[in-house]
């Protein structure tokens, strides 16, 4: 295995305004009753997730940092695109309104927190969110929630092209297909990425209180 020399993760917070972004832990994405589960995509640990991103919202509060929900939502048929005809279960599934769009039950959504809604893989694609991020000043995301491969990938991709820092606690991302789950987690820790244990995360943002207030828009 070849091994590429990289900066370390950052030492603290110190200086920098985080966002955490959990993403698309909905009903039809998690739920054993759900869409996904009903076509045998089935997270191993769906408590465990979610007590792990309630650990990291928690801290994020707690040291200023804003905790945004991203959520796919579908209005129509027509919304998934090329998505919906190559995965025709998804029929009907996400849609607004309904209980399989919904978070998971035992998330912690707080009402100060920000929720963005997406159609695509990607949280930043036609949606709000890169705004969201600049009017709170944010240069570091970290990056939570379902699934590592496509949706949560995507956007730590995405965050990367915008020059954002990304840090994905391990214990708060889940997949479908363990080895894909495992290799997503392998690709974004080369250059789009610092993946790490959620304890390490969680000590950044403990101990690294976020000074700098957001940006008037």
């Amino acid at each position: 295995m070849t091994h590429v020399h990289r900066i370390p993760p950052p030492a603290d917070l110190e200086g920098r305004r985080a966002a955490v972004v959990v993403i698309d832990v909905q009903n039809d994405y998690c739920h054993a009753d759900g869409a996904f589960a009903g076509a045998g995509l089935t997270l191993a640990d769906l408590d465990g997730l979610v007590t792990s991103i309630n650990r990291l919202t928690s801290a994020a509060r707690a040291a200023g940092h804003p905790v945004i929900w991203v959520r796919m939502v579908w209005d129509t048929d027509e919304d998934p695109g090329i998505l919906g005809r190559r995965s025709p279960f998804m029929a009907g599934a996400l849609r607004r309104g309904s209980w399989g769009a919904e978070p998971v039950d035992g998330l912690d959504v707080e009402p100060g927190d920000h929720v963005v809604e997406k159609r695509r893989f990607s949280a930043f694609h036609e949606t709000a969110l890169e705004d969201l991020l600049r009017a709170e000043g944010v240069t570091t995301l970290v990056a939570a929630g379902v699934r590592t491969d496509f949706c949560v990938e995507s956007t730590v991709r995405d965050a990367m092209f915008r020059d954002l820092e990304v840090l994905v606690p391990r214990e708060t991302v889940a997949g479908y297909v363990a080895e894909l789950h495992e290799h997503s987690l392998r690709l974004m820790d080369t250059v789009f990425a610092w993946v790490l244990p959620l304890e390490q995360v969680l000590a950044l943002m403990t101990h690294s209180p976020a000074h700098h207030p957001p940006q008037e828009v």
